[in-house]
């Protein structure tokens, strides 16, 4: 396992740690993870690609936390998310020409920016997505996204951690109360400045139907079938709304996957 840094198009660095050998696989975690969420996942594929699991700015080893006091629903929203974007063409272009690109949660909404912006894919996984439907009322998103920004400004990481995972509870492995009690909480408020970015790429706006509609990259859209059915929901209008996707329902599985489980499914992807 080897760890690099390459450097964004504004000059952040960012974090990125390869292992294995085979086709190239870059995995792009979700709100209120860093690279280590998805090391045991990486390892598991490591005799089926040369995976490239990398921090997201303002997480981990890389650079860029934002300033709180950014507005993600407004003027600075776009900003948010063509930095990570960029971030992401940084990644791929260390990881060699056209790798696949898996994404979980909020980094599958990353993934898919990317893509409809140019960066190059060979193929995509998103997993689980968190979209909001046209037909869903925005006012509970735009709720979550106040506490959490406020929290943020008032320099309280605990409560901005709490507040986000309270608006989308299929993110989180168990209740937040729960989670507060227990040695994981202290790695996820450490997270907790870069939830900017996290909110610019699921609150802002709704599913992009029309510019999926343009998507020609290969795209498994995949869900388990133990989730939420407003998670379901939108992996299902995803899938509808790129031709020639694939959408995917692993049985039993919730938002959060074993890597015994998981690996097949990016790994037959990867060859599909």
């Amino acid at each position: 396992m080897t760890l690099a840094h390459v450097l964004s198009a504004d000059g952040t660095r960012i974090a990125v740690e390869t292992v294995g050998e085979g086709p190239s696989l870059v995995l792009t975690i979700g709100a209120l993870q860093d690279r280590a969420s998805v090391r045991l996942l990486a390892e598991t594929l490591a005799d089926r690609a040369t995976v490239h699991a990398w921090d997201r700015r303002g997480r981990g080893d890389s650079g860029g936390a934002p300033d709180p006091d950014v507005d993600p629903l407004g003027p600075d929203g776009e900003a948010l998310v063509a930095a990570e974007v960029a971030d992401l063409a940084a990644v791929v272009a260390h990881a060699g020409e056209h790798p696949a690109l898996y994404g979980h949660s909020a980094g599958a909404v990353l993934v898919l920016e990317a893509v409809m912006r140019g960066v190059p894919a060979g193929r995509v996984v998103a997993h689980e997505p968190p979209w909001r439907l046209a037909t869903d009322d925005p006012s509970p998103r735009h709720e979550l996204a106040a506490a959490t920004m406020a929290a943020l400004r008032d320099g309280r990481p605990d409560d901005a951690a709490a507040a986000f995972l309270g608006g989308f509870p299929a993110a989180a492995p168990a209740p937040v109360e729960r989670l507060r009690t227990t040695p994981f909480w202290a790695r996820t408020v450490a997270l907790a400045p870069s939830l900017p970015h996290d909110v610019a790429l699921v609150v802002r706006d709704g599913l992009p139907t029309d510019r999926l509609a343009a998507l020609r990259t290969p795209l498994l859209a995949l869900d388990g079938g133990a989730s939420p059915a407003w998670v379901t929901d939108a992996v299902a209008a995803l899938a509808a709304a790129v031709p020639g996707a694939e959408h995917r329902t692993m049985p039993g599985q919730e938002h959060f996957v074993l890597p015994s489980v998981l690996a097949p499914v990016l790994a037959d992807h990867l060859t599909g």
